[in-house]
């Protein structure tokens, strides 16, 4: 288990240095470029993987529907990221899109039909109190921060979708179809900043894709070590190390409000985690000891 820790410690430690690498390009690039050429390099560095490995990369023969949705979902929520990054502070960007497991929540016990415990509804009203702190209704709000917080919206959508995804394939594989189609879904709207692309971008470039492909490897490595639930919490470290880069690489503080929601938003989720029967076992257990005692009850008046 303390492997499979360790490495999604890694994974989410490395996650914020994309984003930093993304909002320093979005300075001067569009931020369809931008994600256009994160996902290309990353299925670039997929398809030298698989072909090293031995490993054959193909569009999975089932659910080819729901592998287009779901890249679609991933793409515009990278999208939105992107463009909020280039408005707020990292760590409020990155800390908005955290609300994705409380929105993935919400979608498969309304859809899936999974059950409702305790622990997920408040963690879910703590998660919706905490967005409401960052945006702050009533005052000038912040465009960044609502696309960061719809970016997280659709990640949350993306995981819900991916709940009962079953393609078969090889995660190397599955890297490299997801990258590459999703860029080219993008390059129609990438297509003017790709005919003046430099050679000064190669090496951005090229560090986007590496992370993108290493956090990817590193989530399936800890989730064949580990079970999802213990690993889960450990998430929310990515928005320590957003901080951490955001305060180093980009001198930004984000202010006390913002911090408190997304404090709440984390506490949210991990609240969320917490194992518990769900809310109708709860009520037919109480139920049932109503009914016990009203009957033990009647059972004494009878005695006397």
């Amino acid at each position: 288990m303390k492997s499979g820790v360790f490495l999604i410690l890694l994974s989410v430690s490395l996650t914020p240095f994309g984003d930093a690498l993304s909002k320093q390009l979005g300075q001067t690039q569009s931020p369809f470029f931008i994600v256009f050429l994160r996902y290309f390099t990353a299925g670039l560095i997929a398809l030298a993987l698989a072909r090293m490995g031995g490993i054959t990369v193909r569009f999975p023969a089932r659910d080819r529907a729901g592998t287009i949705l779901r890249t679609a979902l991933v793409i515009g929520a990278m999208t939105l990221l992107i463009m909020a990054l280039s408005m707020i502070p990292l760590a409020n960007a990155v800390g908005g899109f955290l609300i994705a497991p409380i929105v993935a929540t919400l979608i498969s016990v309304a859809i899936y039909g999974e059950k409702l415990t305790f622990p997920r509804l408040a963690g879910s009203l703590i998660s919706f109190l905490g967005a409401l702190l960052i945006l702050r209704p009533g005052t000038s709000l912040e465009p960044g921060m609502l696309l960061a917080l719809a970016g997280g919206g659709l990640l949350g959508a993306f995981l819900a979708a991916s709940r009962g995804a079953r393609c078969g394939q090889h995660p190397v594989s599955a890297l490299a179809v997801q990258c590459l189609l999703g860029s080219a879904m993008l390059a129609p709207l990438a297509l003017p900043a790709i005919s003046g692309m430099s050679i000064a971008l190669l090496t951005p470039a090229l560090l986007l894709g590496v992370v993108t492909a290493a956090t990817h490897f590193l989530t399936v490595a800890a989730y064949q070590r580990s079970e999802a639930a213990r690993l889960a919490p450990f998430f929310y470290f990515n928005l320590v190390a957003a901080l951490i880069v955001g305060l180093v690489w980009f001198h930004e503080i984000p202010g006390w409000p913002a911090m408190i929601g997304l404090g709440c938003i984390v506490a949210g989720g991990l609240i969320s985690l917490v194992r518990a029967a769900p809310i109708g076992s709860n009520l037919g257990a109480f139920r049932r000891e109503i009914r016990g005692a009203r009957l033990a009850r009647g059972e004494a008046s009878e005695l006397l």
